[in-house]
């Protein structure tokens, strides 16, 4: 099986299995390095120390425990993955544009299908959209990445090129869902007070 590396904020990789039966099918795990304490609350995930919150996936996703990431989930079926990630560790002064590009070391074959500046609930971002290979399996990754005066902020989506589109809609949801819980904003998460 074709294995993807990934880099993460803190050195760590996604490493994603992925089963190439008849083209690609599915993706199955995210390991990481270092990870922080936070809490689920009403569905809700909530970094005091850190300020954010971010509603958790569910209705066909499983919340996974890895490494050095925040929050992660699998689709089941599917084998998609959603995650969150955040880095407190003094990489605040580079831009986002190169912050999101740590994310695809080790993907072969990539294309930036397309890059956008956004914001997130008050919050500048970078929204990257990317397909690649990783051995003979295709891939793709929507991935957007935030910073604030301490941390960055990676959300990250990637599947199966063949399965991609049917649990990107859920993926957005939860990016749209995550606010710095100290940002000025006029969104509440569902749940949160």
């Amino acid at each position: 099986m074709p294995r993807l590396r990934v880099c993460t904020p803190r050195g760590g990789h996604i490493f994603p299995n992925v089963r190439c039966p008849e083209g690609v099918s599915a993706l199955a795990l995210l390991v990481l390095t270092a990870c922080a304490a936070s809490k689920i609350v009403d569905g809700v995930l909530v970094d005091d120390a850190r300020g954010f919150k971010i509603p958790v996936l569910s209705d066909g996703w499983r919340q996974f425990k890895a490494e050095g990431v925040e929050v992660a989930f699998r689709a089941e079926p599917g084998g998609q993955v959603a995650a969150l990630f955040v880095s407190c560790e003094g990489q605040q002064a580079i831009p986002l544009r190169i912050l999101s590009r740590r994310l695809f070391f080790g993907i072969g074959a990539k294309r930036v299908m397309a890059q956008e500046q956004v914001v997130l609930n008050g919050t500048e971002a970078i929204h990257t959209l990317l397909e690649g290979r990783v051995k003979d399996a295709e891939v793709m990754v929507s991935s957007y990445v935030a910073k604030d005066a301490t941390c960055v902020y990676d959300l990250v989506y990637v599947a199966a090129r063949a399965a991609f589109e049917e649990r990107l809609p859920e993926f957005e949801r939860f990016v749209k869902g995550w606010v710095l819980s100290g940002k000025s904003s006029t969104f509440q998460v569902p749940g949160s007070k």
